[in-house]
Parts: C-alpha cells; sequence; structure tokens
C-alpha cells in the first residue's frame, strides 16, 4: 500500500513540475509587452507572439489596445482580418484574454496576424483547479480509509 501511495504521489509531483516548466519557459519565440517598451520598439516588421496574459482594452472598429502587466501597446486589424474581428468583436469585454502573432509597425504598434480570443479562460483555471482538489481529498480519503482497515 505504502508502494502504491507513493507511485501516485511522485506522478501527482511529476506532473506539477512539468506544468511549472512549461508555464515559466513556454516558446523561445513568445515576447512580452514589457520587453518590446524596455527595447524601445522592435525593427519595423518583425514578427512577434504574444501569449501569456494579454488582456484586451479599450476595443475599437479595428484595433485594440493589448496590456500585459502595466504595459500596453495598440494592435492594428488590418484588412484581411477585419471579417473575424467582426465576428469576434461582439463578444469580447475589455478584460478578456488574446493570444496574437502580430508584426511590428514603427512608431509602436502591432498589425496582428492571427489572434485567439480565450473566452472565460481564469473560470477554465479554477474549474480544473477545483477539480485537482477533488481528486487530492479522494486520494487523501482512500488513504485514510487503507490505513485504517
Amino acid at each position: 500500500m505504502t508502494v502504491r501511495i507513493l507511485g501516485v504521489v511522485s506522478c501527482l509531483l511529476g506532473l506539477a513540475a512539468l506544468s511549472f516548466y512549461s508555464a515559466r519557459t513556454g516558446s523561445a519565440e513568445v515576447d512580452t509587452i514589457p520587453e518590446i517598451i524596455a527595447k524601445g520598439g522592435l525593427p519595423n516588421g518583425q514578427e512577434v507572439a504574444l501569449t501569456s496574459d494579454v488582456k484586451i482594452t479599450d476595443i475599437g472598429a479595428d484595433r485594440f489596445v493589448a496590456q500585459q502587466g502595466r504595459a500596453r501597446i495598440g494592435v492594428l486589424i488590418p484588412a484581411q482580418l477585419k471579417p473575424t474581428w467582426e465576428e469576434t468583436k461582439p463578444g469580447i469585454q475589455n478584460g478578456d484574454y488574446v493570444s496574437l502573432r502580430a508584426i511590428y509597425r514603427a512608431p509602436g504598434y502591432l498589425e496582428a496576424r492571427e489572434f485567439h480570443v480565450h473566452k472565460g479562460r481564469r473560470l477554465k483555471i479554477w474549474v480544473s483547479l477545483v477539480a485537482l482538489l477533488v481528486v487530492g481529498l479522494l486520494i487523501v480519503k482512500q488513504v485514510r480509509e487503507g490505513s485504517n482497515a
């Protein structure tokens, strides 16, 4: 029984470690808005990928402002993405999360190439954490019942 418990615990710890590593390292090509601003911008035409904790603020007809932490940058929606933007825009609210591939344009804005709005992202994370907690409690209950037998 002890070997079984140790196996389950070690698997859970391994999964948690992999999740933490993945969240901290991400992809090498991913940029952040604070990095872009700290560099004083990027070369005109350089592609950037913003995928982690980017919030939408100040939604306009053909643009929005992307915010990461306290750093903000404008994002222009080009003509080829207008149909997608028009379909997506009615459901977007300030504070929604977005993943974005864009081209940096001087003097300091991005031109979107691809974007995906993550509706309910925080809710999904909380639901996953609650499910993890329930599984953990079931494991503890099983261990206690097994040790009392």
